[in-house]
């Protein structure tokens, strides 16, 4: 069923739009959006299927949803699974669950609790994810922290401050032999504190490699610090 009244659009059961320009966007059940949306909210339970591009104050997710083009706004919030096949730019984006994303995303913040894949790259003034995370380009930030799980990969990592920890949540759930590494092909910042760690090159002003880091060379221009349970290749001033 479908209801436009007053700048609003809801579905509720099974329905579909050709879009358009709206204060709010409720599906609640199964719906599909055809065509682009500019709106206030939008607001998806269920399941629901946006095709065109979309421009939205905030955007909400319960369920499962899958969006085919763009998308814009200051607030995502996503708990369940989602896809979206185009560019995210946005302020503040909060992932729950598992999110794939076919392009780039750009955004303030960045905080995901749950599985992540980006095709292409991230930029975020602040990130922090902890779970399963697979970027194919590069990540970009003022603040990275991230707490691996499982087998994580990434392009490249360039920062101010770049943090990769063992979460000691997960780490109290996981059976022992469970293997959880971030694996990087460069990493490159000024504040740099790594753990569990699989790099070619690391380069940045001060650097403290942790335990189970497997890393082929270090570059550092101030500090440079290494456990005893890291295996550092080569390691040399600039």
């Amino acid at each position: 069923m479908e209801r436009v009244k007053k700048g609003h659009l809801v579905i509720n059961g099974i329905g579909s739009s050709n879009g358009g320009s709206f204060e709010d966007v409720l599906v609640n059940g199964v719906g599909t959006i055809n065509g682009n949306i500019e709106c206030e909210h939008l607001e998806s339970s269920g399941k629901g299927h946006f095709k065109g591009n979309i421009v939205s104050e905030s955007i909400k997710v319960n369920g499962t949803a899958s969006f085919g083009g763009a998308i814009s706004g200051e607030e995502i919030d996503i708990e369940g699974s989602v896809k979206i096949k185009k560019n995210v730019q946005v302020h503040l984006l909060k992932v729950s669950g598992n999110s794939t994303f076919g392009e780039s995303v750009r955004g303030e913040s960045i905080n995901i609790e749950g599985r992540i894949s980006i095709t292409e790259n991230c930029d975020a003034e602040q990130f922090h994810a902890r779970g399963p995370i697979k970027i194919g380009g590069e990540l970009n930030g003022e603040s990275i922290l991230i707490e691996p799980y499982g087998n994580c990969s990434i392009g490249e990592i360039g920062g101010q401050s770049i943090s990769v920890k063992q979460s000691a949540r997960l780490s109290h759930w996981l059976k022992p032999f469970f293997t959880n590494t971030l694996s990087v092909n460069s990493i490159e910042g000024d504040e740099i504190e790594l753990e569990s760690t699989i790099a070619k090159m690391v380069r940045g002003k001060n650097i403290k490699i942790g335990k189970k880091c497997e890393i082929d060379l270090v570059e550092y221009s101030d500090t440079f610090e290494v456990d005893n349970d890291a295996d550092v290749k080569e390691y040399r001033k600039v």
